[in-house]
Formats: structure tokens, C-alpha cells, sequence
């Protein structure tokens, strides 16, 4: 016997690297199968995590998923977990969701007071009469404006709109300017959310007897208006299906009813662009509107929206509600902060594709002045904040400057916001007062938390994640104070810290376009229905770099332990640094939608929602603390001549027990004959740690050789092949007994794979089987009718074989810190 004895020793746990005839590092032992609890009690080992995330992770539990479900879904695992947890059980909610076919549209009427919308627009229809339409400059209101005048229009009336330019932030409609229309004889005026919070433009109209009809989603301060009619989803009982929609979504109904549904469809892109843009709820009416939408974008005939596109550089086939988010909603958006929103509303109206283009052209300009004054904001605010770091302590920030502007305040709140995890109220000075916009984070209804500070407010109106906002100077400080403690008791976090849901562990080598195209089965994607986030463990940095205008994005490449790559994008990453040590991160999965992606750059991207960097100790101790020696653990997995080394092995220890399984061509056992014994040998790669844990158990050895010699990788069929010759041997001679552990023993597998394996079977009507609670099996044969297996039991089974095959892949290719692979770019 040759072995060679280390000098080092800790704890009277000694480690052998025998194929490298030295000593085995603390870091490899703990990741020889990416478990380190396998060898526990006699090796703990425990990760220390550096506070570095923002957010509190929160692992979202397995749910016993109904085999209906899953039947009904098919596909990735993730898609019946996450129905079943939004409550989505039964066959209709869940057709509902992924398949807008199958979604029964909400009738109209159920909104409050639309008959009287509907009959007031048609009678002025009939006469004549001239309609006005008061829309608001944020892109909600824009679209409702362009959606309402367009199909007003088309049916024949005498229709204008009137956007009101912005002044700071402040919104309202304008009375002088509305006294000077009622000169014109208008007979109609249909108000966006501006009307909901605005007596005055009430009386004015009342004065001059002009019915208002009223749509929005805004709360009011007090009362409902006194209009001729108020059509709001707020006025409908909680849980309605259409409660969460937005003004352009009430006016998409509005129009429907009045159509009667005939020809409404060619509105819903112009609803789908406001949904997105007012960060609605996506779900019930509200979802299926942007389903629909986001079909009609694609193929719109709209040429103010083919210019916008074209001026993007997007592919229109394949947009999808992050296009609208990120590109189309902004363009839009800007002209209405910064310009005549009126223009904003022509380019979606028009007919006339010179005029379409030209006007496109104007709101790209107007996109890159948004960007440049949002960026000036956005930099001073942060040199408030480095002044007075006390901000920060409040459970919102509210901050003021006197040169900020209204029309990009709103834009650098959402990102405040954003990067540090609470609601943001940005002001400017305007008119004598300070002005400017709310934006919030899941959890907290700005408007009500305003509502609460509404004795110090000379206005404010808005929704849930976003809002408007004036008061007196004098009354910024008491106001922070009050704001924040209104904050504080809605929205519960954990060390300054809000939570993040993760929907499940990826690892690396599971990432591909495949998983893309089931996740995106999910979608749109939004406020109410976020996009699925995963964690994945201990990653390093290969290279990075940071991109963007002032370097403000970072883009990495991650690798795992088995060497699988991933690029990353962590957009604003600010000082976040990934260069050194091992981290965990979570993310979200994108297709690579950059310009140029096509040619350039990966397919898939992880967008990086947080990180958590690794401390990894490791402890070990001289005994388990119940009087069983610590092991000795020899790693033999790269051994040149392994068959003559367990020769060696076993004349030193006859009494070892050798765990090997399938046709591993050596005398040993399979996992459930082995029996206790100080020495294990461990020469066919366990299937996972679950069975690797409860071997060492069952054996309780004091000295562990480790071989991994892993079994060949069977496809499915093949599996199925192995397992129906060893169910023909048991059924005929073996009076068809046997066990889950006997059958995976027997051929190197988990007995979640046999357990798939054998309703397959089953359900193709070739065996019966009985299996009891302690793993024993009967199985007989059946005549069968040859039916056909159904596919989500071959997904099942397919994902499992495959999980096994990456666990076995995973461990033998993982080297010590000192052969760790060579980036390509490193190298000549």
C-alpha cells in the first residue's frame, strides 16, 4: 500500500487528494457533490453572507400543485406553481390567464354610470354637437385622448382635445383656457383624470350647462365629483374584474359600449400603450386588454405608431410590454412633459404617414432633451442626499429643488425609488408653491398616505404607485415627517430592507431559450404579475464591463462551480462591485433585445435584480458530538488506474463496504444491501445528495474513498427500455415484488425517476402496480388498450433523468482553486 500520509491535519478530520497526491483543500471537500450538508455531523459546513442586497430574499414555498393543473399547463414546472399560487385552480382561470381566447370579456355597463356616458356621447352624436375632450399629459391620459378622438371620429363627430401643457407638475383643467372652448358651443366634454379631483372645471362647465362625463382611476380628495356621469373601476366592489383598470382602459369601454363592440379591437393598441404606461395592475380586464393590445401593435396599421417604432429601431413582430415600457412609452411620454402633449396625440391619430413621420421625428428630439434634463435632476438629487444623509433615514425621501422642472421629475423619482426601495416625492418651485411627483414601491398606495398628510397639501391626486403633488414651502419639513410616518405604517420592511419573492434555485447550465419561451407563457409582465426571479448559487466573475452614456449599467459574465457561463446585465448598478470573491445572484430572464443584438452578443441576458456576496467558513470538528469519530475523506476521482486502486484499497480494508450501482462491472452493493461499516467506498457517482445522505447514514462510515465513476447518460427511451426489461424479470420471476430502492439500485437512478418510470408504464396500459408506503412494489402485467402516455408525465420524467444527469456531470468536472480553468481571453 502507497498511501502517502499529510502532514496537515485539522481536528482529526484529515482530507487526500491521492490522484494529486496531496493534500484536498477545505473549499473542494465541501463541494465534491454541491452539498456541504452531505457530510454532516462530522464536516459542517455553513455560508456567511455579507449584507450586500438590497432586499430581503424570500424563497416562495412549493405548493402541492393538483395533477390537473399541471395536466392542463404542461410545460416548465414554474408555470402550474405560480397559477396555483395567484389562486388560479380551476380549468377556466387558468385558460383565462395564459390564453386570451379564453378570457370572458367583463360587460361594460357593470362600470357606474357608463349608460349615462354611452347615452350622452350618442346623443351628441345624433345632433351634432361639438365634443371636447379634456385629456392629461401623462401617457395614461394621452392615449385615452388619442383612443376617445380617434373613434369619435370614425363615428362621425364633431370631436377636438385639449392637453393641457404642464405647468411644474401641476395638473387640472385649466379654467380660463376651459371658459375659452365653452365659447366655441361645445356641447360635450368628456375629462380624463384631471376631472376627478378639479371642482372648479365642474362649476365652469355647469355654468354654461355642458354635460361632463367624467372617466378616471384616480381617488378623489373628498367626494366624487358632481358631474353628469362618473365612470371610474374605483366605484365598483372590490375584486370586480375590471377595478384596476386605467383611464384608457375605462375609455376603451366607454367606446365598446357605445360600438357596441363592433370595431373596438382596432383600439386596444392604443389601450395597451397607456396600461403599460400607468403601471396598472396587470390582471382580470386589465391583462386581457393588453394581450389583445400588444397582438394589435404588432400588426397595427397606425402610421403614427409604425414611424414611433421605426424611430426606435424595434422589430415590431416580436415587441412585447418591455418595449412599451422602456422605448415607445418614454418617446411618448416626454412630448407630454416637456412639449405640447397635443403632438402626442396627433402622431397616434393620424392618418397621414408624412405628417406621422415628421412628427416622430420631433418626439425623438424631444426623447434626448427628456434624457438630458432627467439626468441633471437625477445628479442633483444625489448631491442632496450626499449633504443631508439624513434624508435617508425617513422611511421616504422627499427632496426639493427650486430649478427642477415638472416634466422630468416624475421619471428621476421612479428611479429614487427603485434604487432605494421606498416612495420618492421630488419638488420644484412653481407659482409660489413647491410641486412635483410621488412614485412608490410595491406595498405602499402613495395616494392614500397622502390623503393622511392632506391638512398640509394644497393638492394631490393620483393612484397607488404614482401621483401629483403641491404644497407650501414653509411646510416641507413637517410634511417629510408626517409622509414618512404615513409611509411607515404601510409598508412593513426588514432592516430598511423590502423583500424580494424568488420563485426557484436555476442553475446555470438549465438557461436557454427553451426556459425563455415557457416563461414568457407568463406574461405580459408588470405590476401584479411580476416577471419570474431566480436565484443561482455561488457564481464568480469572469470579466465585466460597464456601458451607457455615464457607465451607470454594468454587464458581466458569471461562472458556476462546473465551469457553465452566463452574461448578466444589472442595470444602474452604481457602485456595486462583482470582481472578487463568490456570490449568489438573482435575476430575471430576458431575451438580449439590445440593438445590435442580433449580430452581436449572447441570446438570452439575466437582468440582475439583486446580489449577495459569499463568505464561505467552514468548520470542522474533531467528532460529531455523539461519540462517532470525524471521517477521513479520500478523493480518487481523477485516479489514473482506479480498478487497481480499489484492489489496493480493499486488500487494506476487507471490510469496507463498496457502493456501486447499474453495470459498474465490479463486486459491490447497491444502496439499499449496504450495511454499517467503518470504510465506505463510494465508486458509481450517487444520482443526487438526497441518496448520498442517507448512505452515509445507513453506512455511518469513519473513512469515505470517493471514486465517481458516473454510469452513461440514458435518454429517456433508453431509461424506459432498462426499466421495462428489469419489470419483465421481476413480474417473471420474481412473482412481480420488488421495491422503489431495489429497482433504483438496480439501475443507478433516483426513485422519483423510477416512480415516473412506472406510471408511464402504467398509463400506457402495459403494467399494474401497487406501491406501498414503504417502498414495496407489486407489479403485474396487463392486456392494455395501448394508450398513449400523456406528455406532462414524459416532461416530468424527462426534467427529472435530466436533473441527475447535470448532478452527476456537476461534481467530477469541479477542480481545486489552484487548476481552476483559464478564461479564453486571458490566454495567448
Amino acid at each position: 500500500m502507497i498511501w502517502k500520509r499529510s502532514h496537515s491535519e485539522v481536528g482529526g478530520c484529515r482530507l487526500f487528494d491521492k490522484s494529486r497526491d496531496s493534500p484536498l483543500s477545505l473549499q473542494r471537500i465541501g463541494c465534491l457533490y454541491q452539498s456541504p450538508a452531505i457530510f454532516w455531523p462530522p464536516i459542517q459546513m455553513t455560508g456567511s453572507y455579507s449584507m450586500q442586497n438590497r432586499f430581503k430574499w424570500i424563497l416562495q414555498p412549493t405548493t402541492a400543485v393538483p395533477e390537473e393543473t399541471r395536466s392542463l399547463t404542461g410545460g416548465h414546472w414554474l408555470i402550474p406553481e405560480r397559477l396555483h399560487r395567484a389562486g388560479l385552480t380551476t380549468e377556466s382561470e387558468i385558460r383565462a390567464f395564459l390564453d386570451p381566447d379564453f378570457y370572458p370579456q367583463s360587460d361594460p355597463y357593470d362600470l357606474p354610470d357608463l349608460d349615462i356616458g354611452v347615452s350622452l356621447v350618442a346623443s351628441s352624436l345624433r345632433r351634432g354637437g361639438r365634443i371636447l375632450i379634456w385629456g392629461d399629459s401623462d401617457l395614461d391620459g394621452l392615449t385615452a385622448t388619442a383612443l376617445l378622438y380617434t373613434a369619435l371620429r370614425e363615428a362621425g363627430g364633431v370631436v377636438r382635445y385639449h392637453v393641457p401643457r404642464r405647468d411644474g407638475v401641476g395638473r387640472g383643467s385649466g379654467d380660463d383656457q376651459l371658459r375659452e372652448w365653452m365659447k366655441q358651443g361645445i356641447a360635450l366634454i368628456i375629462s380624463g383624470d384631471t376631472g376627478i379631483s378639479s371642482a372648479e372645471a365642474l362649476a365652469v362647465a355647469k355654468s354654461a350647462r355642458v354635460d361632463i362625463v367624467v372617466i378616471g382611476h384616480q381617488l378623489p380628495q373628498n367626494t366624487w365629483p358632481e358631474a353628469t356621469a362618473v365612470i371610474s373601476p374605483l366605484r365598483l366592489p372590490s375584486g370586480h374584474r375590471m377595478r384596476e383598470l386605467p383611464v384608457v382602459g375605462v375609455a376603451f369601454e366607454l367606446m365598446r359600449a357605445l360600438r357596441a363592440g363592433s370595431g373596438s379591437s382596432a383600439l386596444l393598441d392604443l389601450a395597451a400603450i397607456g396600461i403599460v404606461g400607468d403601471g396598472a395592475t396587470l390582471l382580470n380586464e386589465t391583462r386581457y386588454l393588453l394581450q389583445r393590445g400588444l397582438e394589435s401593435i404588432r400588426h397595427t396599421a397606425r402610421p403614427g405608431l409604425q414611424s414611433l417604432i421605426g424611430t426606435a429601431g424595434l422589430s415590431p413582430h416580436d415587441l412585447d410590454e418591455s418595449d412599451l415600457h422602456f422605448s415607445l412609452g418614454p418617446r411618448l411620454s416626454a412630448q407630454g412633459r416637456l412639449g405640447d402633449p397635443g403632438d402626442a396625440v396627433e402622431l397616434l391619430s393620424t392618418a397621414d404617414p408624412a405628417r406621422a413621420a415628421e412628427l416622430a421625428s420631433q418626439i425623438e428630439g424631444m426623447n434626448a432633451r427628456r434624457r438630458l434634463e432627467s439626468r441633471l435632476v437625477e445628479e442633483s438629487a444625489h448631491d442632496l442626499l450626499e449633504k443631508d444623509p439624513s434624508v435617508l433615514e425617513y422611511a421616504a425621501i422627499v427632496l426639493a429643488h427650486p430649478e427642477w422642472g415638472g416634466g422630468t421629475v416624475g421619471i428621476v423619482a421612479s428611479r429614487l425609488a427603485e434604487l432605494h426601495q421606498r416612495p420618492v416625492i421630488l419638488l420644484g418651485e412653481s407659482g409660489g408653491l413647491l410641486v412635483g411627483a410621488a412614485r412608490s414601491v410595491a406595498g405602499c398606495n402613495i395616494t392614500e398616505a397622502l390623503r393622511d398628510c392632506s391638512d398640509q397639501l394644497v393638492r394631490y391626486g393620483g393612484h397607488a404607485m404614482a401621483a401629483g403633488v403641491a404644497l407650501r414651502a414653509d411646510k416641507l419639513s413637517d410634511f417629510r415627517r408626517r409622509f414618512s410616518g404615513a409611509v411607515r405604517e404601510r409598508l412593513p420592511v426588514d432592516g430598511g430592507r423590502q423583500t424580494i419573492l424568488i420563485d426557484g434555485t436555476v442553475s446555470l447550465d438549465q438557461i436557454d431559450p427553451a426556459l425563455a419561451r415557457e416563461l414568457r407563457r407568463l406574461a405580459p409582465f408588470g405590476n401584479g404579475n411580476p416577471r419570474p426571479t431566480f436565484v443561482t448559487r455561488d457564481l464568480r466573475m469572469v470579466r465585466q464591463r460597464k456601458f451607457g452614456r455615464r457607465g451607470d449599467h454594468l454587464q458581466f459574465v458569471v461562472e458556476d462551480r462546473a465551469g457553465n457561463r452566463q452574461t448578466a446585465n444589472w442595470w444602474r448598478a452604481g457602485l456595486n462591485d462583482l470582481s472578487s470573491g463568490r456570490f449568489n445572484l438573482a435575476w430575471n430572464l430576458s431575451f438580449n433585445r439590445l440593438r445590435g443584438a442580433q449580430e452581436e452578443g449572447p441570446a438570452l441576458l439575466l437582468d440582475v435584480v439583486d446580489f449577495e456576496s459569499v463568505e464561505e467558513t467552514i468548520a470542522v470538528t474533531s467528532g460529531t458530538g455523539d461519540g462517532r469519530p470525524a471521517r477521513e475523506v479520500f478523493d480518487l476521482r481523477f485516479d489514473p488506474n482506479p480498478e487497481m486502486r480499489l484492489d489496493e484499497i480493499r486488500s487494506d480494508h476487507p471490510e469496507a463496504a463498496v457502493w456501486c450501482e447499474g453495470e459498474a462491472g465490479i463486486d459491490g452493493l447497491p444502496r439499499n444491501e449496504l450495511s454499517p461499516s467503518a470504510t465506505l467506498i463510494i465508486w458509481t457517482t450517487p444520482p443526487g445528495p438526497t441518496e448520498l445522505e442517507r448512505v452515509l447514514e445507513r453506512v455511518r462510515p469513519q473513512q469515505v474513498f470517493i471514486f465517481n465513476q458516473s454510469p452513461p447518460t440514458f435518454t429517456m427511451e433508453q431509461f424506459l427500455r432498462q426499466l421495462g426489461s428489469r419489470l419483465k424479470f421481476v413480474i417473471s420471476s420474481r412473482q412481480g415484488r420488488t421495491s422503489l430502492g431495489e429497482l433504483a439500485g438496480s439501475l443507478a437512478r433516483r426513485e422519483l425517476e423510477i416512480r415516473y418510470g412506472l406510471e408511464w408504464f402504467a398509463a400506457k396500459g402495459q403494467i399494474a402496480f401497487d406501491l406501498r408506503r414503504n417502498g414495496v412494489i407489486t407489479v403485474s402485467p396487463t392486456t392494455g388498450n395501448g394508450q398513449v402516455a400523456q406528455p406532462r408525465l414524459e416532461a416530468l420524467l424527462l426534467a427529472s433523468l435530466e436533473e441527475t444527469a447535470a448532478y452527476r456531470r456537476a461534481a467530477p468536472l469541479i477542480e481545486s482553486a489552484s487548476t481552476a480553468p483559464v478564461d479564453p481571453e486571458d490566454s495567448d
